[in-house]
């Protein structure tokens, strides 16, 4: 045992301590909820908004195009009548000079006999498959359907992403 030091016990401060808290606490609001939803429905405002503003003008693009459409067609089918009477043509002076040695034959005949059932004046088409009945496969689709011709079909999405070199393989 040490003698000369005598034992000391901790008391409380003078005073005594604080209180403590019982109670629950919460966290301090970064937001207050009337903020949170002002801000939901400012939101939800301009969103309904923008979305009717985008709504308006896609109708009014969709009425453009379509009158453009309308405005074009009539010089779109001429187009395309144009390109097939020259492919007839080319077909025929084709087959002209491939049969000028044969004797007898008779350009857009079968040996002097009508190929195609005609109603005197009135125009009638060949099938695309006896146009195109010398030609590869793919020739076909390329020159008769003219809607897929890039001069006449419109920029599409894809067209930035497809490189010419594959997509000409499709379209």
């Amino acid at each position: 045992m040490a003698t000369g030091a005598e034992f000391r016990q901790d008391m409380p401060p003078k005073g005594g301590y604080r209180t403590f808290n019982w109670n629950r606490t919460f966290p301090k609001l970064v937001w207050s909820p009337g903020a949170v939803v002002a801000t939901i429905f400012g939101a939800t405002a301009y969103g309904v908004y923008a979305a009717l503003e985008n709504k308006k003008s896609a109708i009014t693009e969709k009425f453009e195009d379509v009158d453009v459409n309308n405005a074009m067609q009539p010089f779109l089918v001429a187009e395309r009548d144009r390109d097939w009477l020259k492919l007839l043509a080319k077909n025929r002076a084709l087959e002209e000079e491939i049969m000028k040695d044969v004797p007898g034959w008779k350009v857009g005949t079968w040996y002097g006999e009508p190929v195609y059932f005609t109603l005197g004046e009135k125009w009638w088409d060949p099938s695309a498959t006896e146009v195109f009945a010398h030609s590869w496969g793919n020739v076909e689709t390329r020159e008769h359907l003219w809607r897929q011709h890039s001069e006449y079909a419109g920029p599409k999405f894809y067209d930035n992403w497809i490189p010419k070199s594959v997509s000409k393989y499709f379209w």
